[in-house]
């Protein structure tokens, strides 16, 4: 993963710097080489909302929605790859990254799909082509249904449970235990690894700042959970009648190596969805878009040129 060769390079650019101060200079350099300009603007008197956007102008708007406890910068090798080609709008979700994270909000797929819309009307381009990751593919199937879409993109998403995967077989207990309080450096290397197939070489220094930065959401991210998952872990909004009255064209890209939702879920979006294709990556595990950006990119590209 460039992400990965950027960090080293920083690393030992800057050898004297905290990992803080690391981790911001590649992400930094990660937003200026995919042209994406921070910006934030209110959904409410308590709300705001933060974005990347980039300035080229197109005939489509893609929507980059990222998933649970994520945020926008998960997509800046993908935006990489297609800055030159479409208007890119890459949000936090609110409760994640530089959102507003307030305790009190209702995190249900229903009402962060409402606010979503609310921040999508802000901008003039209508041709929106939504692409989500996990739970932010579950929010973006849950937007086409309620409003129109050009175009679709899920990506191991959220929304359906036809198998377990390697991570629900662990059990109640053990999942709690991985996702709840990721406040060690051992826990968020475990979550690292469980994202990926092939996980990326993260520096020690850098990691300990991604670990207490996890660490200070605890809290906000178990209430969190409570709006999406019941106490067994389970989705609390099924989206397979959703799915079956959702007319507009879907590519639904998945992981075969997925360990936190199944593959056969692909196949499941792919049966119900009526205006579907199904592309699986081998060796690629819950996150493609980072571990394999050149083959999403490609993927999504041809997609939409069709």
């Amino acid at each position: 993963m460039r992400f990965i060769v950027f960090l080293i390079t920083f690393m030992m650019l800057f050898s004297g710097c905290s990992g803080k101060e690391v981790y911001k200079s590649v992400i930094d350099f990660g937003r200026y080489q995919s042209n994406l300009l921070l910006k934030t603007t209110p959904i409410s008197d308590d709300l705001n909302m933060t974005y990347l956007e980039n300035n080229i102008e197109s005939n489509l708007t893609l929507v980059l929605i990222h998933g649970f406890g994520a945020n926008k910068d998960n997509w800046l090798e993908l935006a990489k790859e297609l800055d030159d080609k479409y208007h890119l709008i890459i949000p936090d979700l609110i409760g994640d990254g530089d959102s507003s994270k307030p305790f009190s909000f209702d995190y249900t797929i229903d009402n962060q799909t409402k606010i979503l819309h609310q921040f999508l009307t802000q901008f003039e381009n209508k041709n929106l082509v939504l692409v989500g990751n996990s739970m932010g593919g579950q929010i973006a199937l849950n937007y086409a249904y309620y409003n129109s879409l050009i175009r679709l993109v899920l990506i191991d998403s959220m929304g359906l449970k036809v198998e377990n995967s390697y991570v629900d077989k662990l059990g109640i207990k053990k999942i709690r235990d991985m996702y709840f309080n990721v406040c060690s450096v051992e826990k968020m290397q475990n979550m690292i690894d469980l994202s990926f197939n092939t996980p990326p070489y993260i520096p020690n220094i850098v990691l300990e700042h991604l670990t207490q930065e996890k660490c200070k959401e605890s809290k906000l991210d178990t209430h969190k959970y409570q709006g999406i998952l019941d106490k067994n872990f389970n989705l609390k909004d099924d989206m397979t009648t959703k799915s079956k009255s959702i007319n507009t064209p879907t590519l639904i890209i998945w992981g075969e190596k997925d360990k936190i939702i199944s593959v056969k879920n692909a196949y499941a979006f792919g049966e119900y969805i009526p205006n579907s294709e199904v592309v699986i990556f081998e060796n690629i595990g819950h996150m493609p878009m980072m571990e394999d950006p050149e083959l999403t990119a490609k993927a999504i590209i041809n997609f939409l040129q069709r």
